[in-house]
């Protein structure tokens, strides 16, 4: 069956901003700015977590960013949140077609960080899963039969199938630092992925952060 990934952006625009419950659904969340509650826990930026069940999300600080992957069905009604003073956007949806994901088998959701070095070019080089990335900082590019992005900046979304080969660089005098919203085999949980196909293997790949690994049942 196939699933599609799709990355929201949740706007809470004061302290009272409160949503209508989501439906639950594998959902992989991330703070960017401001302070929000989520089913009564309260995250403030950088933080991620892993929320399976029905979601209902509040303002704390006078403006917040919440960036949010999820698991669906591709002609299934989008997820965008509802209610008092928030603004929700679907930045991206994909159909996963690199993978084959029947009803009832398990999948690894990952949330994670990575930051090249400024004039870094990463040379060819496959994932074992598809993921939507979104950058932080900096600027970024990336080469790629599936999609090819130039130029993207804070807020930006591209796609990686995972079995395309990928060229990517960022700027030659700035750092960049992006999130990728993954789903992967169960047996990489915990390990960096990433095949090199050319270039120098020694090379220093960038700072690498793991926030969630969370193995869920489609």
């Amino acid at each position: 069956m196939p699933y599609s990934l799709n990355l929201y952006h949740d706007q809470l625009t004061n302290e009272g901003a409160t949503s209508a419950p989501l439906p639950a659904a594998n959902r992989l969340f991330y703070v960017r700015f401001g302070e929000v509650t989520i089913n009564g826990e309260t995250y403030r930026p950088d933080d991620a977590f892993y929320c399976g069940d029905e979601v209902e999300m509040s303002g704390v600080a006078d403006w917040s960013l919440v960036w949010r992957w999820e698991l669906d069905l591709p002609n299934a009604e989008k997820k965008l949140m509802e209610g008092s003073n928030l603004l929700s956007m679907l930045r991206m949806s994909r159909v996963i077609t690199s993978l084959e994901m029947p009803e009832g088998s398990q999948w690894l959701m990952r949330l994670d960080r990575v930051m090249p070095p400024a004039g870094r070019v990463a040379d060819r080089h496959q994932h074992p899963g598809p993921g939507i990335r979104c950058l932080l900082e900096g600027s970024f590019n990336v080469q790629q039969a599936a999609e090819s992005m130039r130029e993207r900046v804070p807020g930006d979304p591209w796609w990686e199938t995972g079995e395309d080969t990928v060229v990517a660089w960022a700027s030659r005098t700035m750092h960049a630092k992006f999130l990728r919203g993954m789903v992967l085999p169960t047996e990489h949980e915990g390990e960096v992925t990433g095949t090199w196909l050319s270039g120098d293997t020694t090379k220093k790949r960038g700072a690498w952060h793991l926030y969630v690994d969370q193995i869920v049942t489609v």
